[in-house]
């Protein structure tokens, strides 16, 4: 029997717990840790049975791992990569990127043929891809429009955010960065790179914080022809994504978290709904466990890669650049 991949997990706050316990279920790794605080570092490792627990990643980076998964703040992500690529195979980072096109650069010209794929995570998502699918076939036609309306209450859904990087810019926090990017990054997985966008942005009531809470984007996709809308905020009482895709032929919808899909052509009185893709968040997370292990494996491609989390990157600090001031171009890159 071969040796299960070793993986390690960079900063177990929830979004690397999540991490760590879906690996472990889903693909059934040798996991490790790395937590500058005792406490949560030796709470985790022990809740999962985890021997290889590291107070800095020195300590961790003096072995050798098939790969590593990015939990720290963005403006991190990009330091801490570097550090890892001699000693592991491949890298999942966590959204986004980064918080500076420069650091995307620094990564891009170090990471020769290692896998790096970013955790944008809405694009393992069965009815994300369901309707790519559809998008692709010419189901709805020609695709004209994308609206994505999304939020939640963070008092009650992130209690935490007062005290994690979501309070600093710098830090990858707000709402551009922490959320919208998911959305945003979705859409440009769904109908292709952005031709350009404008943004408007404000802190409207979120306590605790200064950074925006409350994001309307509007842009175009598909070399100018597409138009896509994006409204979101971190305050609303329901908890909600939607998207929703409208073609010349027809409309498609993606709805979560009720984790379904639908289509309607015109002509139909009635959405045509699919059950619920996903029954819980975890297997969300294990789905995108599995998909990296087989990119890492070489048998698929990286869901999110790098290419497309810079041009993603790209639109977040031209949202934030935009201000409800001015439209601002977004290069495509070489590859897209």
């Amino acid at each position: 029997m071969p040796s299960p991949l070793s993986i390690l997990v960079v900063g177990v706050g929830s979004i690397g717990e999540r991490h760590l316990r879906c690996f472990q279920q889903a693909v059934g790794c040798e996991m490790g840790l790395v937590e500058a605080m005792e406490s949560r570092r030796n709470e985790i490792a022990d809740r999962y049975g985890i021997a290889a627990r590291y107070g800095s990643l020195d300590d961790a980076c003096r072995r050798t791992w098939d790969a590593a998964v990015i939990c720290t703040p963005a403006n991190l992500h990009v330091d801490h990569a570097l550090q890892l690529l001699p000693v592991c195979r491949g890298l999942l980072i966590e959204k986004p990127l980064a918080t500076k096109l420069e650091d995307a650069a620094r990564l891009r010209a170090a990471a020769g043929d290692k896998l790096i794929q970013v955790a944008y995570v809405y694009r393992v998502h069965p009815a994300v891809e369901a309707v790519r699918n559809l998008i692709l076939s010419s189901e709805i036609g020609k695709v004209l429009q994308v609206v994505a309306t999304s939020g939640q209450h963070f008092p009650t859904f992130r209690p935490a955010y007062r005290e994690i990087y979501y309070k600093d810019r710098r830090t990858g926090g707000g709402a551009i960065q922490d959320a919208m990017t998911h959305i945003a990054n979705a859409v440009q997985y769904l109908v292709g790179p952005y031709d350009w966008i404008f943004c408007d942005y404000a802190h409207q009531c979120l306590e605790g914080v200064e950074v925006e809470d409350t994001v309307n984007l509007s842009g175009r996709a598909g070399d100018g022809k597409i138009m896509v809308s994006i409204a979101m905020n971190q305050f609303m009482a329901v908890n909600e994504s939607r998207i929703q895709i409208n073609g010349s032929q027809g409309s498609a919808r993606i709805e979560l978290p009720e984790h379904r899909y639908g289509v309607i052509h015109h002509g139909e009185a009635n959405w045509t709904w699919s059950p619920p893709q996903l029954h819980e968040r975890d297997e969300w997370f294990q789905i995108q466990a599995r998909r990296f292990v087989e990119a890492l494996e070489g048998r698929e491609a990286p869901t999110c890669p790098l290419v497309d989390a810079e041009h993603t990157l790209r639109v977040n600090l031209a949202a934030l650049e935009s201000a409800g001031e001015r439209r601002i171009e977004i290069p495509r890159t070489a590859n897209g």
